[in-house]
């Protein structure tokens, strides 16, 4: 996080080479899929859920470079000059999820990332 004396806010910046490792499970989101009618506004967008032990996660902050437990499978990469880069999603809700005995499950971060070359789908 950086704080700029000028305007006195604090801006948080995606940071590759000191990034925090979470374990979480990693669920698409796709509102075309859904039975809920979504604006027009929805269409180049990508959703992922991710659930995750722990809550310590703001609105204000970032997720990417989402990858399964072993490593060796990147999801949502996208391609700049023959390289492949994360995708980095900003976190756009966070819920906690409660079990049948009233005890806390995990947390949910709901990410949203716009994505200019997602095609809209037709209905």
């Amino acid at each position: 996080m950086t704080f700029d004396p000028e305007t006195g806010s604090a801006e948080r910046k995606w940071n590759y080479l000191d990034p925090e490792t979470v374990p979480c499970n990693v669920v698409a989101l796709n509102p075309e899929d859904s039975l809920e009618q979504f604006g027009a506004e929805y269409t180049k967008k990508k959703f992922v859920k991710l659930e995750i032990p722990t809550g310590q996660f703001e609105l204000s902050q970032q997720a990417g470079n989402l990858r399964s437990k072993d490593g060796k499978q990147r999801y949502y990469d996208h391609l700049i000059d023959n390289e492949f880069y994360p995708e980095v999603f900003n976190i756009s809700n966070i819920g906690t999820r409660i079990d049948l005995n009233g005890q806390i499950d995990c947390y949910e971060l709901y990410l949203e990332l716009f994505d200019d070359s997602i095609t809209e789908i037709a209905r």
